[in-house]
């Protein structure tokens, strides 16, 4: 009697474990739901990829607009690949090796509708450009025109003052075209400004910003809808 008594106690025991064991391998199964909403945010990254490619805004016969617009002039083309990301490009001011204000916002520069539907490509063209007033000093007129593929553009400008003192003025712009997924921000264009008779070249990451006295950068920014 015993002995039956002591069997029946090492059964459920055992049974006990092994419902335990099969609980804990069953909760610690892949593709549960915060798994599948960490891959799902992931392969959303991958679909939208965002190419800028850099273009001469003065090549061939479109030399004959340089009067108009400026040296102070650049363009570049935007296309993207997956679901439509909402860019906007924000016109910063940096001094001394820091951004300082946002001068003004483009948003939506990719959007595309049912009435307007787009192969997914805009370029966009700007212009940084002095305008001199009487009794005042000079300030600087910034126009950017965005062209979307069905010929429609629109065009947008603003103006900013201007420190006499800044005499030597360059261009910052990408020579390659650069891909980049739709969460990064992106230096596109800038143009930078030196008091000293001297200036150094630089390029539109965060590093070289830094070394700047004056630039006035466009800057792509990816917004959550």
């Amino acid at each position: 009697m015993r002995l039956t008594i002591c069997l029946f106690i090492i059964l459920l025991v055992i049974s006990g474990c092994t419902n335990e064991s099969n609980q804990t391998v069953t909760n610690n199964k892949p593709g549960t739901s915060e798994e599948n909403k960490v891959t799902e945010d992931t392969t959303k990254v991958k679909e939208n990829k965002i190419t800028l490619t850099p273009v001469d805004v003065f090549s061939g016969d479109a030399a004959i607009f340089k009067p108009f617009l400026g040296t102070m002039s650049g363009a570049f083309k935007l296309s993207y690949e997956g679901s439509e990301p909402n860019v906007w490009l924000d016109l910063d001011v940096w001094e001394n090796g820091k951004k300082v204000a946002t001068k003004g916002s483009i948003g939506q520069l990719l959007y595309s509708s049912e009435e307007n539907p787009s192969s997914g490509e805009v370029e966009v063209i700007m212009s940084v450009d002095t305008v001199p007033i009487e009794g005042n000093d000079e300030i600087r007129l910034i126009k950017v025109n965005v062209v979307h593929d069905k010929g429609n553009s629109s065009l947008a400008t603003t103006t900013i003052p201007w420190d006499s003192k800044l005499t030597l003025q360059g261009l910052l712009q990408h020579n390659e075209k650069k891909s980049f997924t739709a969460v990064e921000t992106v230096y596109a264009f800038g143009v930078q400004a030196s008091s000293a008779n001297s200036m150094s070249t630089a390029e539109l990451t965060s590093e070289s910003l830094s070394k700047t006295e004056w630039a006035l950068v466009f800057t792509l920014r990816y917004q959550n809808d």
